[in-house]
């Protein structure tokens, strides 16, 4: 992540380093590539690089930019301390307060050119910060101790305010105000809150409840409690979002907001009835989350050259597909922001709205009120707008009015649930739009997964790479992919397969053991140009256009996943995970 502090400061870094023999031009340059690629800084990069004589870089970096360096390893921690700062902060931007000395707090941080997050810290705190350099291995030791305490406290409580609850012999309504409950409830929200979690699981089950937090896509389960106290947490949960506390037999639908630390939660919730109880599944959404850009997405610099261009045009439609959870909602929101400007007017109709997006007009889907996406839609066409976002085509009344409005002056994004690019064409056709409409207001369709990051705080590289991409040569044509990957430019010409590194994660504290922290998105975009929209006209199957265009050069999602595990960013088992339905 370059441009917090100067390009000749990194220039005046790179000849020191270079003078001392410690890293040359060349390598620093790519420590640079890196950290722009994974949203990183160089500092961080080079520190993570323990193949680098560790203490010299360290003082050399700390020299470049005039602080300390210091080793926390040999250094005692006081929780307290560590408490200065939210417990994300510390994670997400490698830093901590070591020591505090009247109005001045030592700051320890592998990254010195986030100025961003010192300023953050100095107004939080309210003390003045000094800043000292560490290497990110220092900063993880201490927080491991600090997670590992986190992680007895949340057992402590919970194991605790079960007991007092069941105490308590009143009933569940009742028991949704008592103390022990509430403090249950929070402390599971917080804890999902601090480790990434999309949604939480509260699941009876004959003998008692699981509790389990979805991270990167997939579930854990994170603490079992006795079964007596599944109704005073539904009811603290029903009070919570406003549901009905005395509905036992329907599924019911709500949202409260929840705050952690300076942050807003906006959480959906949604209860269902099953054979042992009432089953809750929260949905968290940060409205103060950082807005993704097109490259942390995942877009390779191909797809991204084609995705603006389409984004330029003034008519027509863009659509998203993929399956629930694909990431979809955020690569509209992000299509969004991008299109965001003064002199347009962009409205959307969306179910549920799941973030708020300052300058544009976002209308709800309410069927009780007459909302559908169908009749939002036709009042959106008599509001002016420039852009129009649909949530989702979901039947031929919102297709035939999406592709009307696209035909008449407006850009159209929306989604639409199909495997691949490739489908989704003849799928417009079979909902009852004519072929020559899908081929001529169509402009680009983006079909996408979401396959998890390798974890860079444990992130390590096979030394048989060769062998284990030989492994996976009945589910991918690699060499085929390295090949057409060089042709687009997208990899070095002089690279050859026995140069490729795989790159894995061990597991570690910050991802909870699965090597894996993060999700990027793989994705293949079909632009409909005269070629592909001739075959669109003939009702040409999927494997037709598929044929057409990669010839011309378009990525499939394999490829795209195929690339991203040659940069070191995901694994081939991941990959094949998120693709066995392609």
């Amino acid at each position: 992540m370059i441009g917090l502090i100067s390009g000749n400061q990194y220039s005046q870094l790179s000849k020191l380093l270079e003078k001392r023999r410690l890293l040359s031009k060349k390598d620093f340059k790519e420590a640079m590539s890196k950290a722009e690629q994974d949203g990183r800084y160089v500092t961080q990069v080079l520190l993570e690089n323990e193949s680098l004589q560790q203490d010299d870089l360290l003082k050399t970096i700390a020299e470049c930019f005039g602080i300390a360096d210091i080793r926390l390893r040999n250094v005692v921690v006081s929780p307290l301390v560590l408490n200065l700062i939210p417990r994300e902060i510390a994670e997400q931007h490698s830093v901590i307060v070591f020591k505090k000395i009247k109005n001045i707090i030592h700051v320890a941080t592998a990254a010195p050119e986030n100025l961003q997050t010192i300023d953050f810290i100095k107004q939080k705190t309210g003390f003045e910060p000094q800043v000292f350099l560490t290497t990110p291995q220092d900063i993880r030791h201490a927080l491991r101790k600090y997670k590992s305490d986190l992680s007895d406290e949340f057992d402590f409580i919970i194991r605790q305010s079960t007991q007092e609850a069941l105490d308590q012999n009143e009933t569940p309504e009742k028991m949704a105000h008592f103390v022990p409950i509430i403090k249950m409830v929070d402390t599971v929200i917080e804890r999902a809150i601090l480790q990434r979690a999309s949604d939480i699981h509260v699941e009876p089950m004959a003998a008692k409840i699981c509790i389990r937090f979805r991270i990167d896509g997939m579930l854990h389960t994170v603490s079992e409690l006795p079964r007596d106290i599944l109704p005073p947490i539904v009811a603290r949960i029903k009070l919570m979002a406003s549901l009905k506390l005395d509905e036992h037999r329907r599924p019911q639908d709500g949202r409260f907001k929840f705050t952690h630390d300076t942050r807003d939660i906006a959480i959906r919730v949604s209860s269902i009835p099953t054979l042992h109880g009432t089953k809750i599944v929260l949905r968290l959404l940060d409205a103060q989350e950082k807005p993704f850009g097109f490259r942390r997405l995942g877009f390779n610099k191909l797809d991204l050259a084609t995705l603006m261009g389409e984004l330029q045009k003034p008519h027509g439609m863009v659509l998203v597909t993929g399956p629930t959870g694909s990431g979809k909602t955020t690569t509209l929101y992000t299509l969004l922001r991008k299109l965001n400007r003064d002199d347009i007017n962009i409205c959307t109709v969306e179910d549920p709205i799941e973030y708020g997006l300052e300058g544009i007009n976002q209308m709800q889907v309410n069927p009780d009120g007459g909302v559908t996406f169908a009749t939002g839609l036709r009042s959106l066409l008599r509001q002016d707008p420039n852009v129009i976002m649909v949530g989702e085509i979901r039947d031929v009344d919102t297709a035939d009015i999406a592709v009307n409005a696209a035909m008449t002056g407006h850009l159209v994004l929306s989604t639409l649930h199909t495997n691949n690019a490739f489908m989704t064409p003849q799928r417009l056709i079979e909902m009852g739009v004519h072929p020559y409409l899908v081929s001529t207001v169509t402009n680009l369709i983006v079909a996408q997964r979401l396959v998890r990051r390798v974890c860079p705080e444990c992130h390590s590289y096979s030394s048989s790479a060769s062998k284990i991409f030989d492994r996976y040569r009945a589910f991918f044509d690699i060499d085929e992919a390295l090949n057409k990957f060089q042709r687009l430019g997208l990899i070095s010409k002089d690279l050859t397969l026995a140069d490729l590194k795989y790159s894995y994660g061990n597991g570690c504290t910050k991802c909870a053991d699965t090597g894996y922290q993060g999700r990027i998105g793989i994705y293949e975009l079909l632009k409909i140009d005269d070629a592909i929209g001739h075959l669109i006209l003939k009702n040409a199957p999927a494997d037709v256009i598929r044929a057409e265009a990669t010839k011309r050069g378009t990525l499939t999602m394999k490829e795209d996943g195929l690339l991203k595990v040659f940069l070191g960013q995901t694994t081939l088992d991941e990959l094949c995970r998120v693709t066995k339905d392609n």
